[in-house]
């Protein structure tokens, strides 16, 4: 297992501008750092059985059709491709706004699960980042799954802290066509140096069933 790449993967999903990142930078903006810490536990927490479906998803597989993991790497160099050039070519000059909602720690937790746990796009994306970082998926072990999951939720809660921390002084620049451009072609960046790293790990594995 490649934890390097693991890491790396993870916090450039964190980083990217999305639903989590937003709706964190918000609450932080509406009620304050130290609030926004219930609203990040709760993103920690919506994901979590995204990542237990895509580590045991992935397991099976391994285990009855092998030539899917293939596939799947190759989907999801393609993928980290895709958003790449969608990034660099096209970047935004603004970014959605999120709906806000009133409440105390309560409100913010569950909000905070409800934004991660109702995004379609987290088990693909954990199970690109599986292949992406060799995660061994062909047996279970107690240390492979806490390894992952360390890696996986503990990018989550340090980028949204670190989202939250900034918040007040991103919200000017947010609306700033010019910053937001920036952001895109920088995680468009980034996006490419994970895909190249994909296609060589995917090129290894090819010459290893030569």
């Amino acid at each position: 297992m490649n934890v390097g790449l693991l890491i790396a993967s993870c916090l450039t999903a964190s980083l990217s501008p999305g639903p989590a990142a937003l709706s964190t930078i918000e609450t932080s903006l509406r009620y304050g750092q130290r609030r926004t810490f219930w609203h990040t536990l709760g993103l920690a927490v919506g994901e979590t059985p995204h990542l237990f479906l895509a580590l045991f998803g992935t397991l099976w597989l391994a285990r009855t059709v092998p030539f899917a993991l293939t596939g799947i790497a190759v989907s999801g160099m393609a993928y980290f491709f895709y958003l790449s050039v969608g990034l660099l070519l096209r970047p935004r000059s603004s970014l959605p706004v999120s709906a806000g909602h009133e409440g105390g720690a309560g409100r913010l937790f569950l909000r905070g699960a409800w934004v991660n746990f109702s995004n379609p796009k987290t088990i693909p994306w954990m199970l690109v980042i599986i292949q992406a970082a060799n995660v061994p998926a062909d047996q279970f072990t107690w240390s492979t799954t806490g390894v992952f999951l360390l890696c996986t939720l503990g990018s989550e809660v340090s980028v949204m802290s670190f989202y939250a921390m900034v918040g007040d002084r991103l919200r000017v620049r947010l609306k700033d066509p010019a910053t937001i451009r920036l952001v895109d072609r920088v995680t468009g960046v980034l996006w490419l140096m994970l895909g190249l790293l994909m296609a060589w790990q995917v090129w290894q594995s090819l010459e290893g069933q030569h």
